[in-house]
């Protein structure tokens, strides 16, 4: 099977050759790399205009600057394989990621085979992707895996992890939302509510570099802090008009609540205003997402530091015995 990976450049000539390196070396090589330069000033180009020239799978297409969204649409609208990854320009593929996705597809074909990955700094993996797995190798609907994962704290937004049946995306006209930072962060979930079928496998397929200058670590995040109360204010919307049971979307509504403090704390600039605060506060439909609203509405400026404190506290009672607790508690007095 052939498989289209969406690759958007831009101005990362330091990083390029890594990526399209992992891409040329993959075991399985049936694939078209659909090269989008997003009007790149360095010498991105002529690195990537090298490796269409050395080799016919690599497909160079140049247009004027509009945002990684626009550059990944722009990709979209050249896609013809059966399936699609999207993979970043400076990140890069395991070796066997295509094998591995081939064999897992061929065994049981699904619209969304999403899989794990590694997040690299300075050269050495860090972390997983995801770090609290859920329910691997079994096949669900969109909606079941969506609701699973919110409820599991385990949803992976980020579009890398995921090989995806082409006419999904097409038939539905899913496209990413222009202009927008963290678009992944609106686009997925509604991808998963377009699928029939998922499934994920805890392989690690992908290496997610971690760099200074990129999008998501600018110094100044004011922009990522209005783009990302855009994206849950949208989110909010669609989810209610989907008819969901009053269990799912509280479920959902208790994940924007506590997504939407964690936007409130991303730029000095860009502080909760009175609209974010009642929409945390509407939004807060289970106990973790009350606890979550009252700690941070009452003390925003102590909330990092408190709300870490109460997490160890809970994890501290739920992996030690009562009676070793009262113990403990006993001898620290």
């Amino acid at each position: 099977m052939t498989y289209d990976l969406i690759i958007p450049i831009y101005n990362i000539e330091d990083h390029l050759d890594s990526c399209l390196d992992s891409i040329l070396c993959q075991t399985h090589g049936d694939f078209r790399a659909l090269m989008v330069d997003d009007g790149s000033t360095d010498h991105s180009p002529l690195i990537a205009q090298g490796y269409a020239a050395r080799d016919p799978r690599f497909i160079y297409y140049r247009k004027e600057n509009g945002g990684l969204s626009d550059a990944r649409n722009f990709g979209l609208a050249k896609v013809s394989s059966a399936y699609l990854l999207f993979v970043d320009g400076d990140d890069r593929l395991r070796a066997d990621t295509l094998e591995t996705v081939e064999r897992e597809i061929d065994r049981t074909p699904v619209d969304i085979l999403e899989f794990n990955g590694w997040i690299v700094k300075n050269g050495r993996r860090y972390s997983s992707v995801n770090t609290r797995p859920l329910d691997a190798g079994i096949i669900k609907n969109g909606r079941d895996y969506l609701l699973d994962n919110v409820k599991n704290r385990s949803l992976i937004t980020p579009v890398y992890t995921k090989a995806i049946r082409s006419r999904l995306i097409l038939q539905h006209r899913h496209l990413f939302a222009k202009g927008l930072l963290h678009e992944d962060e609106l686009w997925t979930p509604k991808l998963y509510l377009l699928a029939d079928t998922v499934r994920y496998i805890n392989k690690h397929l992908y290496d997610y570099i971690q760099r200074e200058g990129s999008i998501t670590h600018q110094k100044d995040r004011s922009k990522n802090a209005r783009d990302i109360k855009k994206i849950y204010y949208r989110l909010e919307r669609y989810y209610k008009s989907l008819g969901f049971t009053k269990h799912q979307y509280n479920i959902l509504a208790s994940h924007l609540s506590r997504q939407m403090i964690r936007a409130c704390q991303i730029s000095e600039k860009e502080k909760m205003t009175p609209w974010d605060k009642r929409f945390i506060i509407r939004n807060a439909r289970d106990l973790k997402s009350v606890g979550k609203m009252l700690l941070y509405l009452t003390t925003p400026r102590h909330y990092p530091v408190l709300s870490e404190k109460v997490k160890k506290i809970v994890r501290y009672n739920a992996s030690t015995p009562s009676s070793q607790r009262s113990y403990r508690n006993e001898d620290s007095l």
